[in-house]
């Protein structure tokens, strides 16, 4: 190892012998040489710094991870293992004590937490008793104020005859359904109670014009298009009874899938039982291969068969706050123009698929998306295809939307913003449990139609995918700066693929935290600028992959990732194990600027890494505002950056000269080490990481 520039060998025998330290832990010994503790991480910005921006709406998990950066790894395992644990396709039947099931704690801890909190999860009491299904329906339109009898001049008339219509209507279904249906419709009317309670204090115009606004992801970055409605809405809206209403409708629908799931359903005959309520279409379908185009629909279950359905399935609207499918086996087509499979626009959309390799098509705002609203698309089991062309597949804009799929092969397939996008005010969510899957956000800017002024002489769109937090930054144009919200794309196991243009796998962007986990398996990530572990202006990105060997590319002329971090970002790549290869072009492996951290940590096995041009890995770029302190950008002045990579184990294999089992700092006469922009790059052959988080800090007394 290199001597240690001058007062820092003092400071690691000091500071390392202390008891606080954790013992011959690789990454302090790493910080160590820049004179850094873990808490000296993070930033807790000042109210009076000129010129720190302000951004509405963060999410409630910000600032903490701003302020402790490492927290942002234990953060990520959390999310990764909720999904392992809840997604668990043996375990998806069990109920607790409490009656709540796998899929309701998923919906609770992956989407409804991080946006809202509020809820710990303990129950949504579903009260509504088994009720043959012709009663329920009468049930729910006394319920909304409708007559289920009609009289006039002292006699009854003639018609309608609702209650007579409905027995003979449903005398279709097989043993034992009718009672599940009913109190599956019941509950479904609670829910419906609670997503009108949301919208009490909002415009009924707001809100019919933020579910028609279907262009919100191209709107975000550089914020061209304001739409005061938006704004009100978001002032408004009563979150705690919408994510109730979302709660009450999953669990609702979970329930009716395992107990339909328990009535032998082979010889189910192939039938149509369709009737209106004041709240929507109730249609039923046996197990015959069914063609179903959503139009009005509250909700529809189907029994079996491989089947066909159009049209917004599975969606909300403004007219109408709950729209549901559950679909129990077969192998089944879903393709819509329009928002459905998934879609809670100002509302509860939510389709839940229990079995089959299935196949899904759509527009935009499909495969769980949720604006002012949650969308929740689960399937449980198959070799499924996905896709989506904008806005789906886990993507949340001031809402709530979730793809879970629980097991199999599957082909997930985006043009732009989605697998995991937690765009404004947001949560989205992808996430695989298992099977060997792959990812593709459309990198072809002459196929998106969305190209990127961070590779202008590339055919490289905008993907704002697989794990990306993206604001509104408006302080460039008129001053409405919305944040970025949380998105994470969480893979189980298996050996998986992720394909992108720029802003993607783990990438964050205005005050945005984004989050990409995967569990183990031979993984590829090949992307262009601001992929793998980055981010740009006061955000985070955040990549972990715990095992297997992988290859981190960065292709066609890239720069700006693989650990890259821009203007107050955290960026961290973290891979726990395997033969790993990393690749980028210019500009990436722990590279910080302007004020950001950035951390590469390979912490086993025999790793390759490759670039064309310098920096090392581990560099922070200096500039010269780092020490001014005129008023206009005093927290720059005020502030640290660090670029560090770590690498332990293994017999590796650097450019530029870099050796295997050693370490390289800035040169003792480099302004870096004033300014406290710190570049650190360590291999050492053997060591251990503990992010367990450090304890609270107590004001001195």
């Amino acid at each position: 190892m290199k001597p240690l520039l001058p007062g820092l060998a003092l400071f690691l025998l000091c500071g390392l012998s202390s008891p606080a330290a954790r013992a011959e832990d690789a990454l302090d010994e790493a910080l160590a040489l820049a004179g850094m503790r873990r808490a000296d991480l993070g930033w807790e910005p000042k109210a009076w710094w000129p010129r720190f921006p302000v951004a509405c709406y963060k999410l409630r998990a910000f600032d903490a991870l701003f302020a402790a950066p490492l927290d942002c790894v234990v953060y990520t395992r959390s999310l990764g293992q909720a999904a392992r644990e809840l997604l668990d396709p043996a375990k998806l039947d069990e109920r607790d004590g409490r009656g709540t099931g796998g899929l309701l704690q998923a919906v609770q801890q992956l989407g409804v937490d991080p946006k809202f909190g509020g809820f710990r999860g303990y129950s949504v009491n579903l009260r509504a008793p088994e009720m043959p299904l012709d009663q329920a329906l009468l049930e729910v339109t006394k319920l909304c104020g409708r007559p289920i009898e009609a009289h006039t001049f002292g006699m009854d008339l003639p018609y309608p005859k609702p209650a007579a219509e409905l027995a003979e209507r449903v005398r279709v279904l097989p043993e034992g359904v009718s009672p599940i249906l009913g109190r599956l419709v019941l509950n479904v009317a609670a829910a419906e109670r609670w997503a009108e309670l949301a919208f009490r204090n909002v415009d009924g115009n707001d809100r019919a014009v933020v579910a028609r606004r279907l262009n919100v992801g191209e709107e975000m970055i550089d914020a061209f298009d304001y739409c005061p409605e938006i704004d009100d809405v978001a002032q408004s809206i009563d979150e705690a009874s919408l994510w109730y209403a979302g709660q009450i409708c999953v669990q609702a629908l979970d329930d009716a899938r395992v107990a339909l799931l328990r009535i032998d359903l082979a010889a189910a005959p192939c039938f149509a039982c369709d009737w209106e309520t004041p709240l929507g279409w109730v249609r039923i379908r046996g197990c015959g291969d069914d063609s179903l185009c959503g139009e009005d629909d509250l909700l529809v279950v189907d029994l079996g068969g491989n089947d066909s359905y159009s049209g917004g399935v599975g969606a909300s609207s403004a007219a109408r706050p709950i729209g549901l499918l559950l679909d129990l086996q077969g192998d089944d087509e879903y393709a819509s123009d329009v928002p459905a499979q998934g879609a809670g626009l100002t509302g509860i959309g939510v389709l839940i698929d229990a079995a089959g390799n299935d196949e899904y098509r759509a527009r935009r705002y499909a495969q769980g998306a949720g604006q002012f609203g949650l969308g929740l698309l689960a399937d449980l089991g198959g070799d499924d295809s996905y896709s989506n062309d904008f806005s789906g597949q886990g993507c949340g804009y001031f809402g709530i939307g979730l793809l879970f799929d629980a097991a199999g092969a599957d082909r997930y397939r985006l043009l732009a913003d989605g697998q995991g996008l937690g765009g404004v005010g947001g949560v989205g969510v992808l996430a695989d449990r298992c099977g060997n899957d792959a990812y593709t956000a459309v990198r072809e800017h002459s196929v998106t139609g969305r190209p990127s002024y961070h590779s202008p002489d590339l055919d490289v769109g905008v993907s704002n995918a697989q794990g990306c937090g993206m604001g509104r930054r408006g302080d460039g144009s008129d001053g409405h700066s919305w944040a970025g919200g949380l998105g994470a794309l969480l893979d189980g196991e298996g050996d998986d693929v992720y394909k992108s243009g720029n802003w993607s796998m783990g990438t964050g962007y205005w005050f945005g935290a984004g989050f990409l986990h995967d569990g183990g398996g031979n993984d590829e990530y090949h992307g262009v600028a601001y992929s793998q572990g980055t981010g740009a202006h006061f955000c985070i990105g955040v990549l972990v992959d715990e095992a297997g060997d992988d290859k981190h590319l960065a292709e066609e002329n890239s720069h700006s990732s693989i650990a890259w971090a821009h203007d107050f970002t955290i960026s961290i790549v973290l891979n726990a194990a395997g033969d790993d290869l990393y690749s980028v072009k210019d500009g990436g492996l722990s590279y910080s600027i302007n004020r950001s951290q950035a951390l590469l940590l390979d912490l086993g096995g025999n790793d390759t890494y490759v670039t064309e041009k310098v920096p090392r890995p581990g560099s922070a770029r200096n500039d010269e505002k780092f020490r001014a302190r005129g008023g206009v950008s005093s927290y720059f002045a005020d502030t640290t950056s660090l670029g560090l990579f770590l690498d332990v184990g293994g017999q590796d294999t650097y450019f530029a000269g870099l050796q295997n089992d050693s370490h390289w700092l800035d040169p003792p006469d480099s302004p870096n080490w004033q300014d406290r922009n710190f570049s650190v790059g360590v291999d050492r052959a053997e060591g251990t990481v503990d992010f367990t988080p450090l304890p609270v800090r107590r004001p001195s007394r």
